[in-house]
């Protein structure tokens, strides 16, 4: 769940119209619903009723308008304490992340923080986990988003979040109609991963070695979306990130837990010895802020 989301939702409730939040969010229509259908499905609920071009708040909806309007209310003191902590008013903040992180979580993180502190420059340097470690450690970044946080020793490590990881098959595969699947059941599919540099595909070959067999890696492409497309076409399954299968360009794909529990850790690290800027401790603390949101 995103801040983003609770303030598209108070926003909706309080005009009871889809037209006017979003010329006040400055967002498009389609965008909106999404981000609303989004936190409806997360929730498990219908939070509006939608009759006739009319919308009104659904029982859950009325329920949880005062929860949403809470947690912004606090979202907004926290900020407002913070900038008087920091003295933040200007500044360049250069983070590191993975590919996977800076396309689905890193534009809607810059966007927010943006609106609490216009006047720092976020630079998003993207790269494999070794790399940002080493350009963490050299000072060329002021901190970054990792799968693998390094030596303890030389880097401070704070835990964000442990995301699921989840199986994707074509609509039209035998196990679409499957909510749930164990790992071994997969030792005779092909295989669609991303390349190396994600360390998820490492982690799934590793898991696979686990429980007995060698997985059939069939194609290896550069991105997330176009493993997803190579799957929707019917060339192999594959397992992915929840943040990737979150996004827009999933449909035609079926998604499928898997039993024995597969996560992904992602971190933030800093070096133990080096000073920070008061931008980059206050984004720090929106990232963490957002994770927290998020979980």
């Amino acid at each position: 769940m995103e801040l983003t989301q609770l303030k598209y939702f108070v926003t909706i409730a309080e005009t009871l119209s889809f037209t006017r939040a979003a010329e006040m969010l400055h967002v498009s229509q389609p965008a909106l619903s999404y981000q609303v259908c989004r936190l409806e499905r997360e929730l498990g609920t219908r939070l509006f009723d939608r009759r006739h071009r009319r919308i009104t708040l659904a029982p859950d909806g009325e329920i949880f308008l005062p929860l949403a309007q809470a947690v912004l209310f606090r979202a907004d003191e926290a900020v407002h304490v913070l900038k008087e902590h920091l003295g933040v008013e200007a500044g360049e903040v250069r983070m590191g992340c993975n590919p996977s992180v800076a396309a689905y979580f890193v534009p809607s993180l810059v966007a927010s923080f943006r609106g609490n502190f216009p006047r720092v420059r976020v630079q998003v340097v993207e790269g494999g986990d070794i790399e940002l470690q080493h350009r963490v450690l050299e000072g060329s970044l002021d901190f970054a988003l990792v799968t693998a946080p390094g030596s303890p020793q030389t880097l401070e490590v704070t835990p964000l979040i442990a995301e699921e990881l989840l199986l994707v098959v074509p609509l039209g595969h035998r196990l679409a109609q499957r909510v749930t699947i164990s790992l071994a059941e997969l030792a005779h599919e092909q295989f669609v991963l991303p390349t190396n540099i994600f360390n998820v595909t490492t982690q799934l070959i590793d898991s696979c070695r686990r429980v007995g067999f060698e997985p059939h890696v069939a194609y290896q492409t550069g991105s997330f979306e176009s493993v997803k497309n190579f799957v929707r076409q019917g060339l192999g399954v594959s397992v992915l990130p929840k943040m990737v299968l979150d996004s827009p360009g999933s449909d035609g794909l079926a998604v499928l837990r898997i039993e024995d529990g597969l996560t992904r850790d992602l971190n933030l690290i800093r070096g133990k010895d080096r000073s920070t800027t008061g931008a980059a401790r206050a984004l720090m603390l929106h990232v963490r802020a957002s994770f927290t949101a998020d979980s």
